[in-house]
């Protein structure tokens, strides 16, 4: 896969994220949402790939549908990314 076909993929993760950042705009930060660290991180993509397995089973979902959910997931991977990035860097 070239840089840009992955950049094609990857697009509406960032665009969401933007958009969902606009809605969440106030004095509590990314890391508020994540008490405990590694594990705050890592539980919330865990529940993510679960949605998605259980996605995978239905194929007539309610809501959120695969696409949305592998979505949420590249932006909680991202989230964490930055989050072991930080604490790397202190």
């Amino acid at each position: 896969m070239d840089r840009q076909r992955y950049t094609d993929l990857i697009a509406p993760a960032i665009a969401l994220v933007v958009k969902k950042g606009e809605d969440y705009n106030s004095v509590v930060e990314l890391k508020d949402y994540f008490p405990f660290g590694d594990i705050s991180y890592i539980q919330m993509i865990y529940m993510k790939a679960l949605r998605l397995v259980s996605l995978a089973e239905n194929t007539a979902p309610n809501f959120e549908g695969k696409l949305d959910t592998v979505l949420d997931l590249i932006n909680y991977c991202v989230f964490y990314l930055d989050h072991m990035r930080n604490e790397n860097e202190l």
